[in-house]
């Protein structure tokens, strides 16, 4: 949809791991048929020449988010524990690994957007929305889906656990 005021564009950010920028029919690739991102790459902003300095995928998650580098945001590493309270590591405890830094959705949700995210978060606690997110589907791990956390209102999913998909709850935390 588009957006009602031109001054206030739709920002759509879609963040993949393990694509290649290769990996899509808009990147010059006609053996993958990826007709919804070739669209999205020619009516919108495809950055073509995007760099982050870190190859794992939390801290550059959190790079992205931040504008900052590992060692300024300290997410160093893939998050091993934190994100569910159902983790062995940490005793189940929820970290905010990025605890009072701001990322632009904060800054786009203070001037008015409604900032959602959907899929992996990997940093850290996935129960609880941050980030100036107000819409928060997110995997409850980094790696898989075997379980997911989420504050909107519950619905069936499909979890996928020893390669065999199964219909589950959310998992929810207030």
């Amino acid at each position: 949809m588009a957006s009602l005021d031109p001054a206030r564009p739709n920002i759509l950010v879609v963040l993949v791991d393990d694509q290649g920028a290769w990996a899509m029919g808009c990147a010059g690739n006609d053996e993958i048929q990826t007709p919804t991102l070739d669209r999205l790459a020619r009516t919108g902003t495809l950055f073509s020449n995007f760099f982050c300095v870190s190859p794992v995928c939390s801290p550059a998650r959190a790079s992205i988010l931040t504008g900052r580098i590992p060692s300024q945001h300290g997410v160093h590493d893939w998050i091993r524990a934190g994100s569910a309270t159902d983790e062995p590591d940490k005793g189940g405890r929820l970290i905010e690994y990025l605890a009072g830094q701001t990322g632009y959705s904060d800054v786009l949700a203070a001037n008015g957007y409604t900032c959602g995210i959907s899929g992996k978060w990997h940093m850290g606690d996935s129960h609880h929305p941050q980030k100036g997110f107000s819409f928060w589907e997110v995997h409850a791990r980094g790696g898989c889906i075997r379980s997911r956390a989420t504050s909107a209102t519950p619905s069936p999913t499909t979890a996928w656990s020893s390669s065999k998909p199964r219909r589950t709850a959310p998992i929810h935390s207030t």
